[in-house]
This record gives structure tokens, sequence and C-alpha cells, in this order.
């Protein structure tokens, strides 16, 4: 068995990630900026067989971000080209793949939606 991720939601409605290790070892995360009020914090979508996570975290305006956690626990947070800065609006990957190619979509300034796809090194 590999290891997976995904998220909980504590007393206060924030969302916080977690990965649980193929040994049972489980790891909480929050993401750099995330945000900590209700409906605020960090989803893991996705995790590859490398141990890479990613997904998404809003901010403390609502916006949404993407992010990826490598397998020793490091986060590089980005946001694609066009992605909209307004509340609900922004990035949201939800694919990794071996490779380390990155799938998802966003949403622009005019809340209009489209797919994105960021290829592995």
């Amino acid at each position: 068995m590999g290891t997976i991720t995904g998220n909980y939601v504590d007393a206060s409605n924030v969302i916080h990630g977690f990965v649980r290790a193929p040994n049972g070892v489980i790891t909480t995360f929050d993401a750099p900026g995330a945000g900590t009020g209700p409906g605020q914090g960090t989803t893991p979508v996705c995790n590859n067989p490398a141990g890479a996570v990613t997904g998404f975290y809003v901010d403390a305006s609502n916006v949404n971000h993407g992010f990826v956690r490598d397998q020793h626990g490091a986060i590089t947070t980005f946001d694609v080209l066009g992605a909209g800065t307004g509340p609900f609006q922004g990035t949201l990957p939800f694919y990794n793949n071996p490779a380390g190619a990155l799938a998802g979509f966003y949403q622009d300034a005019s809340n209009v939606f489209h797919g994105f796809l960021v290829t592995g090194e």
C-alpha cells in the first residue's frame, strides 16, 4: 500500500491537509498563506507514486491558490497566469502524475473557467 492524502475540518471549520504514510504515520500540514477562517485552509486533492501531493488552499480573502508538497514536506505554492484574484476565483489543481505534470482549472477575473496543464521537469 502507498501513501494517501486527504483533509479534515477542525472545530473552527478550518480545512487542513494530511498525508498518511504506508507505515500508518499521519502528518498534518497547511500550505503557506492558507487562511484560518471558516471554509478556508488547505485541501490536498491528489498524490502521485513518488509521494508528491497537489491541491489548493483558500487564503484569508477567499482566493484559491495551487500547491505542491514534495515527499519530504516542502510546499511550493503557485498561481496560473490569468487566474483571478477575487473571492472564489484562482487556481485549482486536481492532478499530478508520476512525471510531475499538474492539471486542473482556474477561474479568471471575469469568473470564466479555463483548464491548465503544467508539464513536469
